[in-house]
């Protein structure tokens, strides 16, 4: 909840600072709308406005979504979140201590992927260490593909968003055709401008969309595997930990 919470909070802003920008350039156009500002609202129009509604029902917002994923993302699946720098070694410093109560009390209040894992070793130590380093291994496995489900949509519109600019060339084409039809093939270049702004911008749209959500795709991707990688360093020395403790508790026997 809370981090839906963020992530709408994110939305909004995006969607703010969006808008605020074109307000901004609709309001250069009408002050600049003698003389140059056919110049000076260009921009604004061959980029916004003749997209059509591909642009602005579709791919804006989508671009604004795309970006609240990436910030909100990039702000949770860190080092510092998933891994709580000098957990593991105090966590292996209280079971050479065979303080396993204050252990399990140390990493049930800590909500990291770190700690997850290594509460569901020491909750099923007593089954043996063998069982226990099985659990953290699914415990590890299903948190990491919670992580990557969640950083999946950024694959998935990556993927889509070319689509829909390339849906907006062929529409755009077809507009385009249609023109020298009704002209009996021989329009006028103005005629054909419509339906030639609307293919060229949805692509640019969509490839304005879909680089960044691949690329912060593969990067999130780099740090869940990271983090999985140094978590099972850390659930593997946990179990030698364990080993060594229950060696020792037998050794008087």
């Amino acid at each position: 909840m809370k981090q839906s919470k963020q992530t709408w909070l994110w939305l909004v802003v995006c969607v703010m600072l969006c808008w605020a920008a074109m307000s901004v350039c609709c309001g250069q156009a009408v002050g600049n709308a003698g003389g140059d500002g056919a110049a000076e609202s260009s921009d604004f129009h061959k980029f916004f406005v003749a997209g059509g509604l591909l642009v602005w029902v579709i791919l804006l917002p989508l671009s604004l979504v795309t970006i609240s994923l990436v910030v909100q993302l990039f702000l949770t699946i860190r080092r510092e979140k998933l891994l709580p720098g000098g957990l593991a070694q105090r966590t292996v410093e209280l079971i050479k201590e065979k303080n396993f109560a204050a252990a399990e009390q140390k990493l049930s209040n800590n909500p990291s992927l770190l700690a997850q894992v290594l509460i569901g070793g020491l909750a099923h130590r007593d089954k043996g260490t063998r069982h226990a380093e099985t659990v953290m291994a699914d415990v590890l496995e299903q948190n990491c593909m919670g992580l990557m489900r969640k950083v999946e949509w950024l694959h998935i519109i990556g993927n889509v968003a070319p689509m829909i600019g390339l849906f907006g060339t062929v529409w755009g084409m077809i507009d385009a055709f249609d023109g020298i039809v009704r002209a009996g093939g021989q329009p006028e270049p103005a005629e054909l401008a419509g339906g030639i702004s609307v293919a060229l911008v949805t692509t640019w749209w969509g490839l304005i969309v879909a680089i960044p959500s691949l690329a912060a795709f593969g990067a999130l991707r780099n740090r869940i595997d990271a983090a999985a990688a140094e978590v099972a360093l850390a659930a593997e020395s946990l179990t030698e930990q364990l080993e060594d403790s229950a060696k020792t508790a037998k050794a008087p026997e």
